[in-house]
């Protein structure tokens, strides 16, 4: 996704965790967080639902790492490195906008 166009935001808000991962980053300070303390947050919050909750973090951090984190970095909301487990939040004013627009939502447990 290079475009920021209005069709290339609601792309990325279209799933609810990509929306519940960009409210979380909007709440850390600086805007930086290590990818572990955003799985924390993320598995504090409605995301998880398996009793495993060592497995369920391996899944979020899977997740985040292989689909979320990407994404969101190619549309320039994140700067994630990899290497050294840290995402940092950058702004955009349009995602932003719709984001509040949208009521704060619980992600329903997995099938």
């Amino acid at each position: 996704m290079t475009s920021q166009g209005l069709d290339a935001c609601l792309e990325l808000v279209a799933d609810r965790r990509r929306r519940r991962i960009v409210r979380e980053l909007r709440q850390t300070k600086d805007g930086e967080i290590t990818v572990e303390a955003l799985v924390d947050r993320l598995h504090d919050s409605e995301w998880a639902r398996e009793d495993d909750s060592h497995l369920e973090r391996d899944r979020i951090a899977l997740h985040l790492h292989h689909n979320h984190l990407p994404k969101m970095a190619d549309f320039d909301v994140v700067e994630y490195d990899a290497d050294s487990g840290t995402v940092r939040y950058r702004p955009h004013e349009r995602l932003e906008a719709i984001l509040d627009s949208l009521p704060e939502e619980s992600i329903p447990p997995s099938p």
